[in-house]
This record gives C-alpha cells, sequence and structure tokens, in this order.
C-alpha cells in the first residue's frame, strides 16, 4: 500500500485527513467486543473516520449509520486510488460493531460505496439465520464435519488430536446438557472472542451464567437442543447483535457447525464450530 499515505493513525472529518499523534496503537479494532471510548464517540458522533495505516494492513473505524459524506467519498477516493494494495480491515457501527477484513483496498471501497449509498439498513430481527443443508461443502468447517464423520462422532483423545492437526480447536466449543443446570461448557476455544475475556473460567459451567446477552444464549441453546433430539448435525449461517459489556452492541457474522458426539464415559456432547465470515447467506 506504499504511496497511499504515511504510517500511523489519522483522522478523515469533514473530508480531510488529519494525522493523530498519538503512541496507542489501533487496538479499538483488535478486541471487537470492547468499547473504545472517544474513538467510538468519533466516530458515531462526531462521524469522523478513525484509521491506522500500518505496514500489513490498512485499518478503518466509523459509523454505517450516522455518517459524513464528504469523509466517506473522500476515504473512498483514496483507497480506489491503490485498488490493488494491502489489507483493509474495516470497523464499522450498524446495529452493532462490525468487524469485516477485505483483501484489498478495491474491495473495501466497495463496501464504503454500500454504506454511502444507504442500501444497507438496521436489521428488523437482531438474531437471524439461515440453516444449510449440512453436507453443502464450506472450507471453513468443514473440516470438522469430516472429523465427525471419520471418528463416528465419538469425542475421543484421536478426535482431538486430529482436531489439532486440522487447525480447528481454537474456534471449537463443546457443551453437555444437564437436566437441572442447563447447557455445561465443557470446552471453549480461546479464538471465540465473545468469550475470549472469561474463556478459563468458563470450562464446568453453565453457559447460561457466562452471558451478558441471555436472548442469544437462550437462542442459540435451542440450536443445540435440536442436535441432541435428532442426533443430527446441522449446518447454519447467522447474523447476530449482541449485546456484550461494552456500551454499544457487538455484530457478528459467521458460520457454525453443531454435531452431535458420544464421550468416553457415554454422555451426549455437542460439538460446535464457528468461522466469521461476512460470506454468509444471510444479507447485511
Amino acid at each position: 500500500m506504499s504511496g497511499m499515505a504515511e504510517r500511523g493513525m489519522f483522522m478523515v472529518s469533514g473530508g480531510v485527513r488529519i494525522p493523530i499523534e498519538t503512541g496507542v496503537s489501533a487496538e479499538f479494532l483488535d478486541r471487537a467486543a470492547d468499547d473504545f471510548g472517544v474513538l467510538d464517540r468519533l466516530a458515531l458522533s462526531h462521524r469522523a473516520i478513525i484509521g491506522r495505516m500500518g505496514d500489513a494492513r490498512l485499518d478503518l473505524c466509523l459509523s454505517g449509520e450516522n455518517f459524513d459524506d464528504k469523509s466517506l467519498a473522500a476515504m473512498i477516493e483514496r483507497l480506489e486510488r491503490h485498488p490493488q494494495g494491502a489489507p483493509v480491515r474495516i470497523r464499522w457501527f450498524l446495529g452493532g460493531w462490525l468487524t469485516e477484513v477485505f483483501p484489498d483496498p478495491g474491495a473495501a471501497s466497495m463496501r464504503l460505496r454500500q454504506i454511502a449509498s444507504e442500501a444497507l439498513a438496521i436489521p428488523k430481527t437482531r438474531l437471524r439465520l439461515a440453516a444449510l443443508d449440512p453436507a453443502t461443502p464450506c472450507p471453513r468447517t468443514g473440516n470438522l464435519y469430516e472429523l465427525w464423520r471419520r471418528h463416528a462422532g465419538h469425542l475421543s483423545s484421536e478426535f482431538i488430536a486430529d482436531a489439532g492437526k486440522a487447525g480447528v480447536l481454537d474456534r471449537m466449543f463443546a457443551l453437555e446438557h444437564d437436566d437441572a443446570k442447563g447447557w455445561i461448557v465443557r470446552f471453549m476455544g480461546d479464538g471465540i472472542g465473545i468469550f475470549a475475556a472469561q474463556q478459563n473460567d468458563m470450562v464446568g459451567r453453565p453457559l447460561a451464567s457466562t452471558a451478558v446477552d441471555h436472548d442469544y444464549t437462550n437462542w442459540v441453546e435451542s440450536h443445540h437442543a435440536t442436535v441432541l433430539e435428532s442426533g443430527e448435525s446441522r449446518y447454519d449461517h447467522v447474523d447476530a447483535i449482541l449485546s456484550t459489556t461494552a456500551r454499544m452492541p457487538t455484530r457478528v457474522r459467521y458460520r457454525r457447525r453443531l454435531l452431535p458426539f458420544t464421550s468416553q464415559q457415554g454422555k451426549l456432547i455437542v460439538v460446535g464450530y464457528s468461522a466469521l465470515t461476512g460470506d454468509i447467506a444471510v444479507p447485511l
């Protein structure tokens, strides 16, 4: 992305790019479920675009609801000047803070053009999904599905070893149903960002006791129940706007597999895997 702009943090306000002198990194783009105070207020209340140009990526933070036409047009123009540059990560607000990664500035400018055209609207329902055929090929979640078939649904040490080799443990989770306590967390991968801060304390606890957004938790638990009751796997594309410990909601879009397993102790376990991606069958 050489030549696009100098390195460091900046703000675009009223169509003008203003360098920001700070030693603070753009951590607001690394922890999507957090509350980032003044940076969020600049984007939401003052309609500014906050960004950072790094060596390998451009990061942007902006509102998709209350934006300044001049600032958005200026950012689109800068992106389209270098359409084949480095990846662009955009944290933007539409019902909740959503983080997307684009392969190059040209792809990122298309999202900004969608925002500028006001073609995107806040979803009328904050918890949405598209249920797909579990046999549908999916490069993001297919590894777990194939491992489930290969190990005939047995949650063994061999399965765990193969899951580690396949690179799925970081976003894998396992839940066991207890008639008295509800869904008990048996495993939660540290790559699942919504629970990252408390991941080490979750195992052995009811999922509901770890949640901030109980409507979301009840919703996903109902999906786990269908797998337990039917003995069949499910594959869903999910778009959810969640309440977290942050002041403003977080929005997540992901592909998810849920699969019935039997543990070495003979207990029924629902094992799942989620992959964050904007490429899902639920429209923005």
